[in-house]
């Protein structure tokens, strides 16, 4: 009896060197993946693809107007305080690399943002020609999508650095609505639903940095930039972006970085004039994939 007692009181020992045993072997294959492979400087800086998938947690902001169909500018609309939306939430966010010849790039980044809301209205909200009533009910929402693609050529390669320039777009989906009870002319009160929706894209120059600290660690920065009237938009947008990354095995790093997409915009369309400004900055955390 007393050596079954003895067994079950350094059970948990034996599974704890157990798992250190196997945690061990996993790290230590890790490094001969890597040591077998490693071409001396970080992946981003050698090799043809990467692919970075994680979760982008930004403080959010969002805001818009839009004219009266006299041409009146209304108020803008601020969702996270009006319309109460949470100013943060975290979002999917993914982005890749394809390098060709041997100075020249693709590059792409996506992420896409909605949210929801329903309250008691504080305050008359003016949508166009109407009027929500404050003290009633009300429902309204904003959806963003952003997909970027930018082809880019390197000007100044070095052993552990990168630098260049290049040109491309943004393609935007923005689209919001609010329903609840409105004025109407003769003083009463009706239910109403008004929404917008804008989707296109917008050129842009930019330039990054990459540095390679050693093979296991990158430095990595970006930054693109629009200002111009061009077709239904006119004014700025800016995407910025700036980490690190490590690189665990030979074909998968992990990267944090800090990520600032700042757009405003006036939009003159038949279905929306008006401008929107909108607001995403906060830490972005990601695999890596390497090939």
């Amino acid at each position: 009896m007393s050596d079954v007692s003895s067994v079950a009181r350094f059970e948990p020992m034996i599974k704890g060197r157990r798992y250190l045993v196997v945690s061990l072997l996993v790290i230590a294959s890790l490094q001969q993946g890597h040591a077998a492979n490693t071409s001396g400087v970080h992946p981003y800086l050698s090799d043809k693809f990467f692919v970075d998938v994680g979760i982008f947690w930004p403080s959010r902001r969002f805001s818009l107007s839009v004219n009266g169909s006299a041409g009146e500018v209304n108020d803008p609309i601020e969702f996270e305080e009006d319309v109460r939306l949470k100013k943060a939430d975290e979002v999917f966010c993914a982005e890749f690399g394809w390098r060709f010849g041997e100075k020249w790039r693709l590059v792409g980044q996506h992420f896409a943002s909605s949210g929801n809301e329903t309250w008691l209205l504080e305050e008359d909200i003016e949508w166009e020609d109407v009027v929500f009533q404050a003290g009633t009910n009300a429902a309204g929402g904003a959806e963003f999508m952003m997909l970027r693609t930018f082809f880019a050529r390197d000007f100044d390669v070095g052993e552990r650095h990168e630098f260049g320039l290049g040109a491309g777009t943004h393609w935007l989906d923005i689209g919001s609505y609010i329903e609840g009870t409105i004025l109407i002319e003769d003083g009463g009160t009706a239910y109403s639903r008004e929404s917008v929706r804008v989707s296109g894209p917008l050129p842009n120059i930019g330039t990054w940095y990459n540095y390679s600290i050693s093979d296991r660690w990158a430095f990595t920065t970006r930054f693109d930039f629009f200002s111009a009237d061009i077709g239904k938009y006119d004014g700025t947008l800016t995407n910025f972006s700036f980490g690190v990354n490590f690189q665990i095995a030979r074909n998968l790093g992990l990267g944090i970085n800090y990520n600032n997409f700042d757009l405003d915009v006036g939009i003159d369309e038949d279905s929306w004039r008006g401008r929107v400004k909108t607001r995403y900055e906060g830490l972005y955390a990601n695999l890596s994939f390497f090939w």
